[in-house]
């Protein structure tokens, strides 16, 4: 069912040095378990091993724990063999056990290996003292008079189930048979060869006064003959810790206990970045070698990773969230929005609160004045000093479409609206959406049916079969979801390195031309309509073929179409850019004069078929038709063409205001303007207001055809009225 089965990472130390060196920690692992090999420490010693939270002490220590177990497994006798004690003071229940808890491990780790277990249970259940093992006996002796395991009282703790550590040490100075029990397990050992190493690791995951616990054992009863300690922690905590107790200076207190402090070597960044690319290895392929990329490193992934816990919280993240996006979104966006939840949390908030900053939506569209600016300044009251310049130029990388008001480099070129588009970063509206809610946006079209649209480009069964099933569909914010998709294939074939589009789809584009041209769309200002998404995508296609194959492949298109509007629409087009019906446009063409003329030709043919069939009256509008036909057969038929459509059809009438008229939108409802003169010579401003005084009160038009129809009237009223100067345009 799902095809993702990631392995989320665990925070389990390494063991082997030889095989899971990722850290870089066994040449320092190795030198450290040589020198403890070689201490003599006849009163004991106390070494500390401070690192970060989540550095990778751990591991260190079971690689000196490796290399000491190598010693001694290379030792021709006993000897100097050392003895590892493992304590884990946050697995005792409570203070009252702490010290005796201590003392049965040891007593447990001088039994012999065949047959420790037996005799370790046989003598703290049984304190018989009858075995041979004297310094056994001494260690065992110790730890069942503190916390007899049969049943007897304890003579330290009595009935004080919640002794804390420095009344039980006072318990144990003073009660004689203890006192006796320490100092024989004390000689015994200064008598003995055997040395031990007390390793106590995660301190720092202890209360505070755990910590304490723990610092006043091994400074009081833990100190013995040949036992070393290495304790593991994160040195401002504990020394925070030590620091609140009671009358006690924290670094001097710490400094009576620890007698030589290490700091764990810091990993290298290339360590870390090489074990974050194998956690994320399931993203290869995806993300690329891209100057983006650099940045997102530079600016957040080298910041936010400072430790193994930092690379385990920002893979694991990503391996939660990929799942669920896998395609809708960029890989690369994904990574760095993850990094700035866990490790910029203010930031992650204002981007999550601010989506019409990032897209110029709401307050944000008219960009006033001050309304921008107060959104990046409270921003940056948000972020710490150290950082925030930082996070700029990261916001800069992310979204593109707001990188000036985040102030970003210049030295990364804005990224392109269709390059955006194509890999769905966190800066298009539907990367972010589908990041925000933790799946594709249903109020845009999903990557992976763009994919299989690009598949399929030779398909024209497909395609048409795909486009029409978005044709009459809307989203949650009212847009035509034609115009969503047309957007998309539009990215990937101007996107850098995008696909080379097909006659088959613009074939399909002409078949559904007139439909999409129909959609209705109220959207607001400074979007597109569906109409334009078409043309922009058929510019598009034209454009990545080049003047000559364009030309020819627009013929051939053209010749299979049945759309008389559609092909209008493309025809108008072609003609502005080659200044035939708009003298100051300043697109270059995108097919040879000879083509355009082509074009006309199958057009006019078009549009008789259509005359006779009387199909052209359903086209959504008829101003690029008429227009169209005016050039190639003078102005005369499709005049009087309107003329007759006009005073006959209320309905018809509407369609000639689509084509005269631009329009707002309130409330829902839209407003008509009757803005300029039309060209005379297709249009009789008499004839339309004749006609719109007869059909305005008509019961069949909807409300938005009788506003359309009643501006039509005004408007013809007043050029009437006012006149026309010389050059034909309104005084």
């Amino acid at each position: 069912m799902n095809k993702f089965k990631l392995s989320l990472g665990d925070d389990q130390p390494k063991t082997n040095p030889w095989q899971h060196d990722l850290l870089g920690y066994r040449p320092f692992a190795e030198r450290m378990a040589r020198v403890i090999v070689g201490l003599d420490a006849p009163n004991g010693y106390v070494i500390g091993l401070h690192g970060r939270w989540g550095s990778g002490k751990s591991t260190a220590l079971n690689f000196i724990q490796a290399f000491i177990q190598k010693h001694n497994a290379e030792l021709e006798s006993d000897e100097d063999r050392v003895t590892i004690i493992d304590f884990r003071p946050w697995m005792v229940s409570g203070h009252r056990d702490l010290i005796a808890a201590f003392f049965k491990i040891l007593s447990e780790s001088l039994c012999p290996s065949d047959t420790k277990k037996k005799r370790f249970v046989n003598r703290l259940c049984f304190f018989a003292g009858s075995a041979t093992d004297e310094l056994v006996d001494a260690a065992a002796k110790v730890a069942l008079l503190v916390d007899p395991s049969g049943g007897v009282a304890s003579r330290v703790a009595g009935a004080a189930a919640k002794a804390t550590v420095n009344e039980m040490v006072k318990g144990f100075l003073e009660d004689p048979s203890l006192q006796k029990a320490y100092e024989d397990l004390k000689e015994k050992l200064a008598q003995e060869s055997k040395r031990f190493i007390v390793i106590i690791d995660d301190l720092d995951r202890l209360e505070a006064e755990e910590i304490r616990s723990i610092a006043q054992m091994v400074k009081t009863v833990g100190r013995l003959p040949h036992v070393i300690y290495v304790l593991a922690y994160d040195r401002e905590i504990v020394w925070r810790s030590l620091d609140d107790e009671p009358q006690r200076g924290g670094p001097r207190y710490a400094e009576k206990i620890v007698q030589q402090e290490i700091e764990l070597p810091k990993p290298s960044r290339n360590a870390l970045l090489s074990i974050l690319d194998q956690e994320i290895g399931f993203l290869e392929g995806e993300t690329g070698n891209s100057l983006r990329w650099h940045y997102i490193l530079r600016y957040g992934v080298h910041r936010w990773v400072q430790s193994p816990r930092d690379v385990l919280r920002l893979s694991n993240a990503v391996k939660f969230s990929w799942p669920a996006l896998a395609g809708e979104i960029d890989p690369q966006d994904l990574l760095a929005m993850e990094g700035v939840r866990l490790f910029d949390e203010a930031a992650y908030y204002w981007v999550r609160e601010n989506r019409d900053f990032i897209f110029g939506e709401g307050i944000f569209q008219l960009a006033l004045e001050g309304v921008r600016e107060a959104a990046i300044e409270a921003l940056r009251e948000r972020l710490p000093n150290d950082c925030a310049d930082q996070i700029f130029q990261l916001f800069g990388v992310l979204f593109p479409t707001a990188r000036n008001w985040f102030d970003a480099s210049k030295s990364v070129s804005k990224e392109r609206s269709a390059d955006l588009g194509k890999r769905r970063g966190i800066g298009s509206e539907a990367g972010y959406d589908a990041y925000f809610s933790l799946h594709p946006s249903t109020d845009e079209v999903a990557k992976v049916e763009i994919d299989r649209l690009i598949l399929h480009l030779e398909d024209s069964e497909y395609l048409l079969a795909a486009l029409t099933s978005f044709l009459g569909k809307k989203n949650s914010r009212d847009e035509p979801m034609i115009g969503k998709v047309l957007q998309e294939l539009r990215f990937r074939f101007e996107s850098h390195g995008g696909s080379m589009p097909t006659e088959s789809m613009l074939n399909v584009l002409l078949e559904i031309g007139e439909e999409t041209i129909a959609t209705d769309w109220s959207g607001e200002m400074f979007t597109l309509s569906p109409r334009a998404h078409w043309g922009f995508l058929i510019d598009s296609m034209l454009g990545r073929w080049g003047e000559k194959e364009a030309g020819k492949k627009l013929v051939s298109a053209f010749k299979s179409a049945s759309s008389a509007s559609a092909c209008a629409d493309v025809f108008v087009s072609r003609g502005r850019e080659l200044g035939i019906f708009d003298t100051e446009s300043k697109q270059p063409p995108l097919i040879s004069r000879v083509h355009f003329d082509e074009l006309g030709k199958i057009l006019l043919a078009m549009i008789h078929r259509s005359l006779k069939s009387d199909s052209l009256l359903d086209a959504p509008f008829y101003f690029d038709i008429v227009r169209s036909w005016s050039y190639l057969e003078g102005s005369e038929p499709a005049k009087r063409w309107l003329e007759n459509g006009m005073r006959e059809s209320a309905r018809f009438l509407a369609k000639v205001g689509k084509g005269l008229l631009s329009y707002s939108t309130s409330d829902g409802s839209r407003s008509y303007t009757f803005r300029s003169l039309p060209d005379p010579n297709l249009y009789d401003l008499e004839i339309i207001m004749f006609s719109a005084q007869r059909h305005k009160n008509d019961s069949r038009l909807s409300e938005d055809e009788r506003r359309m129809i009643a501006e039509l009237e005004r408007g013809a009223k007043e050029f009437l009225s006012r006149g026309k100067s010389e050059e034909g345009e309104p005084l």
